[in-house]
């Protein structure tokens, strides 16, 4: 799952409070979640580990490990309770939603593309920029995500940038926003085709030790339950994958940096001294918005809890 990494530079100054807002609110849902997700893992591979020593030689004699691998299981329900109650994961999910949607709308309104073109000032552009913004407040409403009193607003360096002229628009854009995001979607790609290869490997090799440890443990060989432990491992890592969705979000990411690609190069390619630069300008960027928020229109989607 996305963690987008905080804007800086003059993008920092450009988008509106409400962006930085959900932004946090994002990273503040995502830290919990996988925190919470982490100690339940963490709690049931534990309890397996223990339930894996053996029992005392003589029969009479109490076993105090069954014991700790309740209170594994306690704990694991506990971090369990706190998911389900508090649904962090749905408030990283719509807080990312909302963010990058601002965030498109403010460098579709900046740069003049598509449903925001025309003349530098506008009253008719502010006012359906304003009322996109506003249906966005209204479209998060949990508190958490956007504060009651949060207004929609356009801030000076959106003004100042929106009045350049097509060339210097061009140029910011594409150096700020479109070779940016193209970047970070390469880098982000990698990571999670990496991650995804190093845990399938430490899922093969725990597949390999609890087959080999089943075959010892049949032969008499080892009186330690290590069969059970690894297939908790290994079932651990399953969950934990599937939670961050490495290989889903390599794809996603390799895809949105393709399209990024593409309609750079046709923005780079573009004729400023044409008749019709700028209506083209208008619809090329437009593009270039829509394929940066492409992937973030599942989120949405995918953000309820299951309860």
């Amino acid at each position: 799952m996305v963690q987008q990494d905080p804007p800086g530079g003059v993008e920092a100054q450009l988008l509106p409070e409400l962006f930085r807002t959900a932004d946090k609110a994002s990273l503040d849902g995502q830290r919990e979640t996988l925190r919470w997700y982490r100690g339940l893992i963490s709690m049931l591979v534990i309890a397996a580990l223990i339930g894996s020593f053996p029992g005392p030689d003589d029969k009479g004699d109490f076993d105090v490990w069954p014991l700790f691998s309740v209170a594994a299981f306690l704990v694991a329900g506990y971090f369990w309770s706190r998911l389900r109650r508090s649904n962090p994961q749905g408030r990283w999910y719509e807080a990312r939603a909302a963010a990058e949607s601002v965030k498109t709308l403010a460098w579709k309104y900046t740069v003049r593309a598509r449903p925001f073109d025309g003349p530098a000032e506008s009253a008719d552009v502010d006012r359906g920029y304003l009322l996109q913004l506003e249906d966005v407040l209204r479209a998060f409403e949990d508190p958490e995500i956007v504060p009651p009193d949060t207004v929609a607003e356009i801030t000076p360096e959106m003004r100042r940038l929106r009045a350049e002229n097509l060339t210097a628009r061009r140029t910011f854009y594409l150096r700020t926003r479109v070779e940016g995001q193209r970047t970070w979607y390469r880098s982000r790609a990698d990571a999670c085709e990496s991650q995804a290869v190093s845990w399938g490997l430490g899922i093969a090799v725990l597949i390999i030790l609890g087959a080999a440890a089943a075959v010892a443990q049949a032969t008499g060989a080892l009186q330690v339950h290590v069969f059970g432990v690894s297939s908790a491992a290994a079932a651990a890592i399953i969950a934990w994958t599937q939670l961050k969705q490495l290989r889903p979000l390599a794809a996603a990411y390799q895809l949105a940096a393709r399209e990024l690609e593409n309609v750079g190069n046709q923005l780079s390619d573009l004729d400023v001294r044409a008749p019709d630069a700028e209506a083209r300008w208008a619809r090329l960027a437009a593009e270039a918005e829509d394929a940066v928020s492409r992937e973030h229109t599942t989120w949405r989607a995918r953000r309820a809890f299951p309860r």
